[in-house]
């Protein structure tokens, strides 16, 4: 895959750059994915990094068909929050954009990451849309994880970002390299980013595609392991008075979660429609999470096993 160059670059623009793809699900995925990369129109010269759960043998028998990207097997961890930070450490930009293989991003999507860095934002993120194709199963499945990034956006400061879509500087993390240097907790490491360098910031025109197709039962596992998972990760950086707080809150999660991915279907007629016949499915994926991320916290203990849903296409 050959990396794309622009023209003229402006003079703010001119570092290196690496895209990390955290590659989880397999090689049909990531060759969508990398094909996308492949044709980026009036983007910098870019380092394409693939950092993989070493299970995965159909990716493993990609590098040789790809050989300008780089493969490293994450030995040893598998989970995407290990995988994360294994692309971090082995990234070599001084700007890093971070996705999933499950993703496709559009063709202007690394130029549009650029050139909305700017010095007072601690780190920038875009969209995440649907592919089409998806069943009632996988919007749901789609909406539970990112219904904060799902179009139509406006652009601004944000309270979080998504790992599938943001960008850092390099100097930046490496100021926080304690919270990264195992798990890459998105949280803890976007409110540390913050709370030193600025506003998380949302580019709406960055726009990257997703469709993960899996079975209900795997599905509500992996709803269920990773919102333990965030759970009890997210009491590692937070004090002991914010950890009851949590804990008491955990409750009303499944109202919370329902009654704002509400809000955010109906502020359009796509989504709203998505959302009415895929609602028995979101419930039950809130509800996996919530009962995950309220274990989290009583227990402190992550669960049994931590890798997505095997994909069924």
């Amino acid at each position: 895959m050959k990396p794309r160059a622009v023209d003229q670059t402006p003079p703010h623009l001119e570092r290196s750059l690496t895209v990390g793809i955290v590659s989880v699900c397999g090689a049909s995925h990531l060759t969508r994915c990398l094909a996308a990369l492949s044709v980026q129109q009036r983007a910098p010269v870019f380092e394409t990094l693939v950092v993989y759960d070493p299970h995965l043998q159909d990716v493993a028998a990609m590098a040789g068909e790809h050989p300008d990207a780089r493969f490293v097997a994450n030995e040893g961890q598998r989970t995407p929050l290990e995988l994360a930070a294994r692309a971090v450490k082995e990234a070599s930009g001084d700007l890093i954009l971070l996705t999933e293989d499950h993703c496709v991003p559009e063709a202007d999507w690394v130029r549009r990451m650029v050139e909305a860095q700017r010095p007072d934002r601690a780190a920038v993120g875009g969209a995440m849309d649907l592919l089409p194709g998806a069943t009632p199963l996988d919007w749901a499945f789609y909406c539970v994880d990112y219904f904060r990034y799902m179009p139509p956006l406006e652009g601004g400061a944000m309270p979080s970002l998504t790992v599938c879509n943001v960008s850092y500087r390099r100097d930046r993390l490496d100021s926080i390299a304690d919270l990264w240097g195992t798990i890459f907790h998105e949280t803890a490491i976007n409110e540390a980013l913050k709370s030193r360098f600025g506003q998380l910031w949302l580019e709406p025109s960055a726009v990257v595609g997703m469709r993960r197709h899996v079975r209900f039962r795997d599905a509500m596992y992996e709803r269920y392991a990773f919102g333990r998972l965030f759970g009890c990760t997210r009491l590692e950086f937070s004090s002991p008075w914010r950890r009851v707080y949590y804990s008491l809150l955990a409750p009303t999660l499944p109202l919370l979660l329902l009654s704002r991915m509400c809000g955010r279907s109906l502020s359009s007629g796509r989504n709203a429609v998505r959302f009415i016949r895929s609602l028995p499915y979101l419930v039950a994926l809130v509800l996996a999470w919530s009962w995950g991320e309220w274990l989290g916290y009583l227990t402190r203990r992550r669960p049994r096993s931590e890798l997505v849903a095997a994909e069924i296409d």
